[in-house]
């Protein structure tokens, strides 16, 4: 196998440390401290059939450069985003020495042999704008559309209420823009105050046209302007915001519909939430060689997105390895190695098959732990009865007195111990029924299921099980002792128990979970691990399993069966009072987690990328430590410590959990009020033909809005977003837009 650690050389020696979070993000706060990748310098985007452009930019992507090869240093850096926020590319300005300004575009290329590479050429045609993801942030707000990227970023500081916007490459390159992200939306062009910028917001006027949005108008400038004025000028000159919104609202006034598509467009509901870009590329090498290549022969075999693989494979070698290894992380505390997953996939991805694939040696160790209870527990069955009968022998003799009764009683010892029951994993448990029976189950379990729904929707989430439940799962994820009082079961101490977790759950039933409050609140959400692949359905064509994958399959299932095997180190005499063994982190695997850990708390601010999900962010590092032991003693299970191959992986896997968790915020699939707006609306499209009235939501309405300020607030947000309009106010009445939206 190739080394784990990307860029390990020859020597053995690691290279770079993960460029993190702002390979996606575009962040430009942290700087790497190996040398810059190579970068190549060409103004122009060139087809090639020796190269292709890669936006956005993957997981796997070089740290881009800090300088141009000729021009040094860049004077202001310009970072282009689609509508999630990922990195497409930038654009840097340059100051020549004879006081010119030049440009130069930075984007990522794939060539030939995969290798990723940043090359200063411009992205090919249609080229992306700069704001996107500003505008999905804001679908209503009216579009500013500036000559340059510096106008851009004044006309949004001067115009808080609008979105602005530009195009790439100047002024003569507008025609090659992917303008089709304004349609529906009321666009002004603010040009730049000489002919080119009159020409641009020409073009730009026409081809709002063509693209269907709502209007546009073009702003008339100022007199007695200065050449090539434009929105950084007026900033500069100390415009107010009150200033420039009188002069787009005197454009305003002037604008032209573009004619009854546009018109139309502006009259449809707008979707409730944002479309879900693509996901970032799993990152397949960080999973270790061993476990990237079961992955691949899971994902290949049953025609399932490599997440879902993924995710099955780290969870069933979690489950194998919390038994037998604890990681120390560099602060001094101890943590299990346990992991907690939910990938998201609809009826029908196969997540089952991938799960089947996946958890066939725990399958094969639940079979061998079955025929070695049944005999063990016909051995209990006779020694508990000749222990009883002893014990009330002992008990019922007159003869003896309370000394000598004591003294028998000890000698015949505690009541022999019930068999553990022969099963490693559950995908149907309440933390009450956990509690009272894991005395006498394995000290390592999984809560595992391809049905996933049926727990985030089952009695333990109920909404008076709901915390008990989420604080269990907490504390065990922890490596807390589970200590529970109750009237009828007494007190109940369970010490040294490991419990890991894998949810497949289809969409609406994880969007429901994943953006419950109290689970939030409680912190359930920040530990778990979060996959949601784009389905492959329609592209699964049958073909016959290879035997490569196959090979690789049964090799993943006896390494994970070979753990799983081995005796856990225990407390005493107690087989299932686990004491796994605690790995160290090294030094140098210790240097690469402490730069990541400070990195992304840098960004966790309130002003920051991650602050979205800042509570996630807070346990990512720990998540990088889990995964990177778990990672380490699969690829090698006599490993003693974990290593800077290992945490590079670690680090890596929790990169893009994080860049999994935000781009799901940022597409508001998490957003408590869009849910139960959503859930109110599809109510509505089933009941409310003729309209409905706003006591009949409150009385049998969805159960989340049935208090009037929620169906208030649902109904306030249906209403923004064009679905409903009200119709009556005594009594209050709405109607439904049934458009698509």
């Amino acid at each position: 196998h190739s080394p784990i650690l990307s860029g390990v050389g020859a020597s053995g020696k690691p290279g770079a440390v993960h460029d993190f979070v702002r390979d996606r993000l575009g962040l430009s706060s942290w700087s790497p401290s190996s040398d810059a990748p190579t970068t190549r310098s060409n103004p122009r985007a060139v087809a090639s059939p020796d190269r292709s452009i890669v936006a956005p930019v993957p997981a796997n992507a070089p740290p881009p450069p800090n300088r141009h090869p000729n021009l040094g240093r860049p004077s202001a850096r310009w970072d282009y985003r689609d509508a999630a926020g990922a990195v497409l590319g930038f654009v840097w300005r340059f100051e020549t020495p004879h006081g010119a300004k030049e440009f130069r575009p930075l984007t990522c290329w794939r060539d030939l042999a995969g290798r990723l590479e940043w090359r200063f050429e411009g992205w090919p045609a249609p080229r992306p704008l700069y704001g996107l993801d500003r505008l999905a942030e804001r679908p209503k707000a009216v579009v500013i559309v500036t000559e340059g990227e510096k106008a851009a970023d004044a006309a949004g500081r001067l115009l808080p209420e609008h979105v602005a916007v530009t195009s790439p490459n100047g002024s003569k390159s507008a025609a090659k823009a992917d303008w089709p992200a304004l349609a529906g939306r009321h666009v002004v062009v603010w040009p730049d105050a000489d002919p080119p910028g009159a020409s641009y917001a020409e073009t730009v006027a026409r081809l709002m046209a063509e693209v269907g949005a709502s209007s546009v108008a073009v702003l008339t400038l100022p007199e007695g302007v200065a050449e090539g004025w434009d929105a950084a000028d007026a900033e500069a000159e100390g415009w107010t915001t009150s200033r420039a919104e009188s002069m787009i609202a005197s454009a305003r006034s002037a604008v032209m519909e573009t004619g009854a598509t546009g018109a139309q467009a502006d009259e449809r509901p707008l979707p409730l939430f944002p479309p879900l870009p693509p996901a970032e590329p799993f990152p397949l090498n960080d999973l270790g060689p061993f476990l990237a290549e079961a992955a691949a022969a899971i994902a290949a075999k049953v025609q399932v997105p490599i997440e879902i693989a993924a995710q099955s494979v780290l969870a069933a070698s979690a489950l194998a390895v919390q038994a037998h290894a604890d990681v120390r992380l560099p602060y001094g505390q101890t943590r299990p190695t346990s992991l907690d997953f939910v990938t998201i996939a609809a009826s029908g991805d196969r997540k089952s098959s991938a799960d089947n694939e996946a958890l066939w040696p725990i399958r094969q160790r639940e079979k061998t732990l079955r025929e070695e209870y049944e005999a063990d527990l016909r051995e209990w069955r006779i020694d508990l009865a000749a222990w009883n009968a002893s014990k009330k022998k002992i008990e019922a003799d007159g003869k003896i007195d309370h000394d000598a009764r004591r003294t028998k009683l000890a000698d015949l010892g505690e009541e022999p111990a019930k068999p553990l029951a022969p099963i490693l994993t559950t995908g149907d448990a309440t933390m009450d029924g956990l509690t009272k029976n894991w005395p006498w189950m394995h000290g390592a379990l999984g809560l595992f299921t391809a049905e996933g729904g049926q727990f985030t929707a089952g009695h333990g989430m109920s909404d008076d099980n709901r915390l008990r439940t989420a604080a269990m799962l907490s504390e065990l994820w922890d490596g807390k002792p589970i200590m529970r009082v109750r009237a009828m079961d007494g007190v109940s101490i369970l010490s040294g128990r490991r419990l890991s977790v894998h949810l497949m759950v289809q969409p609406d039933a994880a969007a429901s979970f994943l953006a419950n409050e109290t689970l939030r609140d409680q912190g359930l959400l920040s530990r778990i691990l979060v996959a949601a692949p784009a389905s492959i359905a329609g592209t699964r064509f049958y073909r016959a399993p290879r035997h490569q994958d196959e090979q690789m399959i049964k090799q993943y299932g006896a390494r994970l069966l070979s753990i799983l095997e081995k005796p856990p180190a225990t407390l005493g005499d107690k087989p299932n009072e686990l004491a796994p063994r605690v790995f160290a982190i090294s030094d140098a695997a210790a240097a690469m987690w402490t730069e990541f850990f400070d990195h992304v708390e840098r960004q966790s601010g309130p002003a920051g990328d991650l602050a979205p999900i800042r509570d996630f962010a807070a346990k990512a590092a720990e998540h990088a430590a889990r995964l990177a032991a778990v990672v380490a003693v699969v690829e090698e299970p006599a490993a003693t410590e974990v290593g800077p191959d290992a945490m590079s992986c670690g680090i890596g896997l929790a990169d893009w959990y994080l860049t999994e968790a935000l781009r799901l915020a940022r597409a508001s699939r998490t957003d408590a009020r869009l849910l139960r707006a959503k859930g109110l609306l599809d109510w509505l499209h089933e009941r409310s033909a003729g309209g409905i009235e706003f006591r009949e939501i409150l009385r049998t309405g969805p159960n989340s809005v049935r208090t009037k300020a929620a169906a208030e607030e649902a109904l306030s947000i249906l209403n923004a977003h064009g679905w409903v309009r009200e119709t009556s106010t005594r009594p209050r009445r709405f109607a439904v837009s049934k458009a698509e939206g």
